[in-house]
């Protein structure tokens, strides 16, 4: 009928005509002429003709895709007859002939400029010059803007920008930068102290803020250099240049936007800053979208001042909470009206500029990055990162269209009429969960908890998170009485035929028993699903914080991780580890910030220390990991981690994994006279799958599934045993739902309750997702909602019984034949490793590489 559903529940029903692109569109230019759209996805380019009346896409390869062969940066000459597109990783950018749609040359920046060589260059965006002779490029990598001349084809200038140049605007002879990021980080240095690794830490050198990460600290063996004022001007900034001259670019004006890191929130100090994402340039005029603080601000651009600002927040029911990330801007010719995509809520807002304020919202697809006006000011055109979401996989479906699998999508539209605001904006707000539920309220609580701030529950004194690795509900979940299951996509269930190459074939294998058993005897969900589309973004997701315009694309499309480099922004690149940094910290933070602050006690087991470059191959220490950047992890979290617990690496066994945290909360809590902390964070990875390793006691790739079943029933069977159990809630998920298949949708995965307040034997079919966990914790807690997304999240109520049932649960054994623990632990013993310290420094399966559906 119309509606798209997405995972977390929110609807789509965007304006006028969708086309298909290309998967993840990150940059949207419009020829001269208004004729032609030019769309820069991953690894393609899509000429877009005749685009307001019927859309004709002609596609271009730019590159090998095993590169980041191009990024969003792309502008039309003058004529409207060449294209420039930043060409990525290659260092510089593409030069196409319009008409034929064929790349004429590639330009780089990788050249020797003075006395200084540049190397790693990237460009993120590129703007063009009032006389069309000079293209300015923003190399996101060495914090720089380049001057190029189209007559000589040549370098003119390279000056110094801030940090993470990620956007340009140009009016006049003045160019504007965005510093999308904080720190400059540097690599950690070696040390000829044989008693450490030379090549990395063990563990993050520091918690931010703090003195040490200000200042720099000396940590195992060697001095790891601090990361300065996070307040400094290159950070979270917009440059101005004067480049009436463009050979000598002058810098005329800094501008520190929207609100600074340690200011006072509402919630309390501020976390993370104003990622600056993108600007429009007008006149004396530039407006700057702060994508991590929900408002666009208006500088002029002589003087550089903050002279107005648009607060985004869409109702007043979520005021003082974020998660609109405003990107891509358009301005009407009058300069009346100013278009901003909003990519967390699926919508444009409609500014009257005059006035500073939002006049009214126009539905989207999921996730609008960019968004134009056509010259004669009748359409606008927008282009959403992951179009109409997922949809089902690996079964034929009638649904199936050119719009699945996280296909982008360009639309046109109608400019909205004012007097057709009102009807499209309360679109928006009901299509985001933005309505006063509270008639419900009765319908939908809980017996367990109030729902009131400041109230927490009674019944409920500890939550804990496990959280595993790349699943769907129908691989797993086996027949379960009740659940929407396809039970032709089992991969690994209580059934299953197992084979590998050089292993004999094994019938009626049970693989992920302790799974199925628990989706009997508590409480499982076959209608739950992930925000995210894998592991870089997901371990965002499960610490509460929607990616930010810096992770999202960065990850997605972004440049490459180096540390032989000059190009220091290169440090930042996370590939598929997970864990936060200072550049995608929300202005409230993520859970941890938000318990911490509320003054609820947690204690962290692996989530949180996989940076940017972090080695997972050889010689780590006993977290399984080796740092080699001083990325900081936020205080709190860093002084509440095990540092012991290892994170990701598939060389270490669950079952050690559940084997160390028994012993711990024994000797801490439960014998130690410690308080247990209230909530507890738990990973354990092992079902992300690996290539099989006979030697070490996992025959087939069901072992690494049977390994973490046996770690998952063991660890809920010892806290079912603990003088804890009788006030505790335990919530098990992934971090992303992988590349298996799901006859209701890719992204639909694994939520089981477990709890003596949860209902036994019990199927949910409420709608929910990663951050309904998130709000159920707070609910319990007696805490705020920390975003929107949790904020507008169904929680868990359905699922909660008034009276408890305190029967503990016995975990079951797995098949050894797949699995056998004993075995695996008499191997490491006969290698001298019994503990498994060894297994730590050998190389481990990459996160995200290993796909179950496809293993080869």
């Amino acid at each position: 009928a119309g509606v798209t559903v997405l995972p977390e529940g929110r609807l789509l029903t965007p304006v006028g005509k969708a086309t298909p692109l290309a998967s993840w569109p990150h940059g949207l230019v419009l020829s001269p002429n208004g004729k032609h759209a030019f769309v820069a996805s991953e690894g393609v380019g899509q000429f877009i003709d005749t685009w307001q009346s019927a859309p004709v896409v002609r596609r271009n390869q730019a590159g090998a895709r095993k590169e980041h062969p191009n990024s969003g940066g792309a502008v039309y000459s003058k004529d409207g007859k060449k294209l420039y597109w930043s060409n990525g990783d290659k260092g510089g950018f593409y030069i196409y002939d319009t008409e034929s749609a064929k790349l004429e040359t590639e330009i780089s920046l990788n050249v020797h400029l003075g006395s200084k060589a540049y190397n790693d260059s990237f460009v993120n965006d590129l703007a063009l010059s009032p006389d069309g002779k000079t293209l300015y490029c923003a190399d996101v990598a060495n914090f720089r803007l380049v001057a190029y001349d189209l007559a000589s084809k040549e370098i003119v200038s390279s000056v110094p920008t801030g940090r993470y140049p990620y956007a340009l605007a140009v009016s006049g002879d003045h160019v504007f930068v965005a510093n999308i990021g904080q720190f400059a980080y540097s690599p950690i240095g070696g040390t000829s102290d044989k008693a450490f690794d030379p090549r990395g830490l063990t563990f993050p050198p520091f918690g931010y803020p703090s003195k040490e990460a200000e200042n720099g600290v000396e940590v195992e063996g060697r001095k790891v250099a601090g990361l300065g004022d996070p307040r400094a001007i290159e950070a979270f900034s917009v440059f101005g240049y004067d480049c009436k001259d463009p050979k000598s670019p002058r810098l005329v004006t800094t501008t520190k936007t929207g609100l600074q890191v340690g200011a006072k929130g509402s919630w309390g100090e501020v976390v993370g800053g104003s990622g600056p994402g993108f600007l429009l340039a007008r006149g004396d005029k530039v407006f700057v979208a702060n994508t991590n603080n929900d408002s666009v601000e208006e500088i002029d651009a002589r003087s550089g001042k903050v002279i107005g600002r648009i607060d985004l927040s869409p109702s007043p029911l979520i005021k003082d909470l974020q998660g609109v990330l405003p990107n891509g801007m358009a301005l009407s010719a009058d300069g009346k009206r100013l278009f901003v995509a909003q990519s967390g809520i699926n919508s444009i807002a409609v500014v009257d500029t005059a006035k500073r304020k939002v006049v009214g919202q126009v539905p989207t697809a999921w996730y609008p990055y960019r968004v134009a006006l056509s010259p004669d000011g009748k359409d606008l055109s927008f282009i959403c990162f992951r179009g109409f979401g997922n949809g089902p996989r690996g079964v034929p479906n009638p649904t199936k269209s050119d719009f699945t699998g996280l296909r982008g999508s360009f639309h046109v539209a109608p400019v909205p009429k004012d007097a057709d605001l009102p009807a499209l904006t309360q679109k928006v707000l009901a299509n985001n969960g933005f309505v006063d539920a509270s008639v419900d309220k009765a319908k939908l609580s809980s017996p367990v908890w109030s729902g009131v701030p400041g109230q927490p529950s009674e019944q409920i004194k500890y939550v804990v998170f496990i959280t595993k690795e790349n699943h769907t509900y129908d691989a797993i979940f086996d027949r379960i009485k009740g659940a929407n299951d396809d039970p032709k996509l089992l991969q690994w269930g209580l059934k299953q035929t197992i084979k590998e190459d050089k292993q004999p074939t094994l019938e009626n294998v049970a693989v992920m028993t302790n799974h199925n058993k628990l989706a009997r005897e508590f409480t499982v969900s076959d209608n739950f699903y992930m925000q995210p589309e894998a592991s870089g973004v997901g371990h965002r997701w499960l610490i509460g914080v929607q990616p930010n315009t810096f992770c999202q694309m960065l990850y997605t499309v972004g440049w490459d991780f180096k540390t032989n480099t000059n190009a220091l922004g290169r440090l930042a690149s996370f590939g598929s580890n997970g864990s936060m940094q200072p550049e995608d910290y929300p202005m409230a933070g993520s859970m941890f910030h938000h318990l911490h602050r509320n003054g609820v006690r947690f204690r962290n087991y692996g989530e949180g220390f996989e940076f940017a470059g972090v080695g997972e191959d050889e010689n780590e220490g006993k977290t399984g990991a080796r740092e080699v950047v001083n990325m900081p992890m936020p205080k709190s979290l860093y002084d509440n981690t095990s540092r012991d617990f290892p994170i990701f690496n598939m060389n270490i066994p669950d079952m050690h994994r559940f084997e160390w945290f028994r012993d711990e909360v024994t000797r801490k809590y439960v014998m130690g006279g410690e308080d247990l902390p209230q909530f507890l964070n738990i990973c354990i990875c092992n079902d992300h799958g690996a290539g099989v390793k006979p030697a070490k006691g996992y025959p087939y790739r069901a072992s690494w599934m049977a390994d973490n079943d046996l770690a998952l029933g063991k660890i809920v069977e010892f806290l079912s045993h603990t003088k804890y159990w009788k006030n505790m809630l335990i919530l098990v998920t992934q971090d992303d739902s992988g590349g298996e298949a799901d006859h209701v949708d890719a992204q639909r995965s694994v939520l089981l309750a477990i709890s003596p307040y949860i209902k036994r034997g019990y199927v949910s079919h409420r709608h929910t997702t990663i951050t309904s966990m998130h709000r159920t914790m707070y609910e319990i807690f007696g805490l705020p909602p920390l975003n929107i997304f949790d904020a507008t999240s169904n929680d868990f109520s359905d699922c909660f019984l008034a009276a408890p049932d305190i029967r503990p649960y016995v975990a079951t054994d797995v098949d050894a034949r797949i699995f056998d623990w004993n075995r695996v632990k008499a191997i490491a013993a006969a290698d001298g490793d019994p503990d498994f310290w060894i297994a730590r420094t050998l190389p481990s399966e990459p996160m995200d590489a290993f796909d179950p559906a496809d293993p080869d």
